[in-house]
């Protein structure tokens, strides 16, 4: 299995791994990984009282310190979009999380979190962490040929 970057950016050859999450390729250079979009339906007695959208990234191409912190500063609302997250993967500490409002929140929110596969991770992102070390576990078993299931 390749080690460090090379492992990390490995997810993106799993291409059936991310899809069956729901999730596609996504890339905003200098960033790329996959991205989804998600519905969630709130629901009273009286049927559906809301409803908005969520989207996830997990980035494993997120260039430098810098970069991240002007893709922070630069994050625009998205429409029908409540909140934004962007799960990095990274090999050394960066921030564990950001949490940011646009218009008091009315206009959503965006998060970025850090992480490497294996180690410590927000609560509010331990749905793509473990996806993320599923896709891991996956790579692992593959380099070992013991999962030979699915090729493309």
């Amino acid at each position: 299995m390749p080690e460090g970057k090379n492992a990390l950016a490995a997810l993106g050859e799993l291409h059936y791994f991310s899809a069956d999450w729901g999730f596609e390729p996504w890339s905003e250079p200098p960033f790329a990984g996959v991205s989804r979009r998600q519905r969630f339906v709130k629901s009273g007695i009286l049927g559906k009282v809301a409803e908005f959208h969520a989207w996830d990234g997990i980035v494993w191409a997120s260039a430098t310190d810098e970069e991240r912190i002007r893709l922070w500063r630069n994050r625009k609302p998205m429409p029908d979009i409540i909140s934004q997250r962007f799960l990095f993967l990274l090999e050394s500490p960066w921030t564990e999380r950001r949490i940011r409002s646009f218009f008091l929140g009315f206009g959503g929110y965006v998060e970025f979190y850090a992480y490497y596969p294996g180690s410590n991770f927000h609560p509010r992102a331990k749905d793509l962490t473990g996806l993320v070390d599923l896709g891991m576990n996956l790579l692992h078993r593959q380099a070992m040929g013991e999962d030979n299931s699915r090729t493309t």
